[in-house]
Parts: C-alpha cells; structure tokens; sequence
C-alpha cells in the first residue's frame, strides 16, 4: 500500500475530531486560537517491510513568526514550523516509537491501535498543551531534559520567546540558563549571535 494511501485511511476518523488533510504537507490540521493542532506520519522503507511513525504537533503561530527572523531556515519553512513535536511513546510509554508493518494485513491493526490511542490520551495530549502557559511549561519545565525532535538551536530558541510571552516574570532566569547551556554546548558563534539578536527583539516587545 502507498503512504498516501495509508494517510487516507485516517481521513475520516480524524475529521470526526476536527483534523482536516492538508495535501501540501499530508498532515492532518486543526485550528486553534493560537495556530494549529496537527497529526502526521512518517514511513520509512525497510527489507520486507516498512515503518509507520505517528507525530502529534503544536504550532503557534506567534513563537514561529518570530524564532524564524533569527533561525537560518530555507524557503517557506518558517510557514509550516512546528513548535512541538512528539512521538506517542514520549505521551504514552506503552505505545511503541513506530511500527513495523510487513504486509497489507497488518495495517488495519495499527490503524486500530493508533486511534484508540489517539482517542485515549493522544487528543487528550494536544488538547493540554495547546495554551501558550502550557506549552511554555513543557518546554521550560526542564530546559536540560532533551525533546526529541528538535535540537537545542531551535529548542532554546522556541523556549525563551514562550517565556516572554506568556511566562515573563521567569525571562531573566530562563535567559540566564540558556545562555549557559549553549556555551557548554559551545556552539557555533553564528549560533550564539543569532540567539542574543533573539534575546534583544524580545527585549524590545
């Protein structure tokens, strides 16, 4: 079966729950008052069989708009950005990162699987983190704790501006802790410029 195929199979469930299909990207999107909800695959070939990955996202629209004025980013990226991404195992530890799928047969099941986790915790999930003070505190909770979808370029990044617009008595601590944090990684000094010019537009909000 296509990819595209096995992404159609969800169409009708998701829109039950508000999730249309974006055809550009083949995610599946919500709206939210902040920016999007969003469900995507990723399907990667493997001998005699191939893997489905599940992805849920949030993107907010205002984090992105301005992280990008400041990220090397190519073309229209910074339009279809995602603030966060995760996996169902990081939302469930029961579920497992991807699946492994060997024939046609099998996909029902992990179809099945899917949305019943979807419906258990996954829109559950979205649902939770979708306020930008949410959001701000998955991200800030523990700025050492890695999300596994995104470097610390772009994690820092995206961590500060949620601070400063919707959590901006803690700015100067959050601030401080990133700046560490990237000297230790000893990044780039393309990387460090990009982050103080950040620190500074926020600073003039």
């Amino acid at each position: 079966m296509e990819f595209k195929d096995v992404i159609l199979l969800h169409e009708d469930f998701l829109a039950d729950f508000g999730f249309r299909l974006d055809n550009r990207s083949l995610h599946y999107v919500k709206e939210i008052p902040l920016g999007k909800q969003m469900v995507f695959f990723h399907h990667t070939q493997h001998q005699g069989g191939s893997y489905l990955e599940y992805h849920l996202g949030i993107r907010i629209d205002q984090v992105e708009n301005i992280v990008h004025r400041f990220l090397p980013s190519l073309g229209d990226y910074k339009e279809r950005s995602i603030t966060l991404v995760e996996t169902m195992d990081r939302i469930d530890e029961n579920m497992p990162r991807r699946f492994l799928v060997e024939n046609d047969l099998e996909i029902n099941e992990v179809i099945r699987e899917v949305e019943s986790f979807l419906v258990k915790k996954g829109f559950r999930f979205l649902d939770k983190i979708s306020s930008g003070q949410a959001l701000e505190q998955y991200f800030n909770a523990d700025p050492k704790t890695p999300i596994a979808t995104q470097n610390f370029t772009y994690r820092s990044a995206r961590g500060i501006t949620l601070t400063k617009l919707f959590n901006p008595k803690n700015y100067e601590k959050n601030k401080k802790i990133y700046l560490n944090m990237l000297n230790e990684k000893q990044v780039t000094p393309f990387t460090l410029a990009c982050f103080i010019n950040l620190l500074d537009y926020l600073e003039n909000l």
